[in-house]
């Protein structure tokens, strides 16, 4: 998918400079997702081995780290134009096929819901029905990507909207999961930091950025 868009924007013309931005994009999604999974549980870290400090892994820090490292990349090879656009289909489908394989995996990646009594509640293998936050995830960036693909304006609106649309959907479902209910035995406990958890904090931050990157691209059409 992202190569069938790609041919339809502007690239830096040197082979380097694109491996360049490839490279920020790559490291700085891993350091991100593994810094804000380390945040979302630093409390209950310092007490496990360094192999549970390296498992976990949030998708919400990979795309704030990788656009963090393209920005940055991007910088350093003097480009300018946006390079998101291309990928917002690929990364809707990639997420949407990751959480419906979350939703099937059980407990242990940490995307279970709080108990419900709702009749749609999903049991992860310990007998409670629970909020089903996987799928509600790969539903509503669904609904968001329907609403994206008819937006009309300058290169970077679309990747913009759907990193807000994305922080938004984070923010909200992180309600429907511990520490905002009890968290099932055997997996680890998320830290709240004041009112939110870190997952929360991020998705604040986030949307400020992408909010003003939308408002800056709509100010310059």
């Amino acid at each position: 998918m992202y190569w069938a868009h790609a041919r339809l924007h502007p690239k830096p013309s040197l082979a380097v400079d694109r491996w360049l931005i490839v490279a920020g994009a790559i490291f700085g999604a891993m350091l991100g997702s593994k810094v804000l999974h380390v945040l979302a549980h630093l409390p209950y870290l310092y007490e496990q081995p360094l192999s549970v400090w390296l498992a976990g892994k949030s998708l919400l820090g990979g795309f704030l780290g990788g656009t963090l490292g393209v920005e940055l990349a991007k910088r350093s090879v003097v480009w300018h134009q946006s390079t998101g656009d291309a990928w917002v289909g690929a990364i809707t489908v990639g997420v949407i096929i990751g959480r419906l394989g979350c939703q099937v995996s059980g407990l242990w990646d940490q995307t279970y819901g709080v108990a419900t009594h709702l009749p749609w509640g999903w049991d992860y293998g310990d007998g409670v029905a629970r909020h089903p936050t996987a799928l509600y995830e790969a539903i509503l960036l669904a609904i968001s990507y329907i609403g994206i693909r008819c937006l009309k304006g300058k290169k970077g609106l679309r990747f913009a909207s759907l990193m807000a649309a994305y922080c938004v959907i984070r923010f909200g479902l992180e309600w429907l999961k511990p520490p905002f209910g009890p968290a099932a035995t055997g997996t680890l406990p998320t830290a709240l930091y004041g009112s939110f958890t870190a997952i929360q904090w991020a998705a604040i931050l986030g949307l400020a950025y992408f909010t003003g990157r939308i408002r800056q691209l709509r100010n310059n059409v």
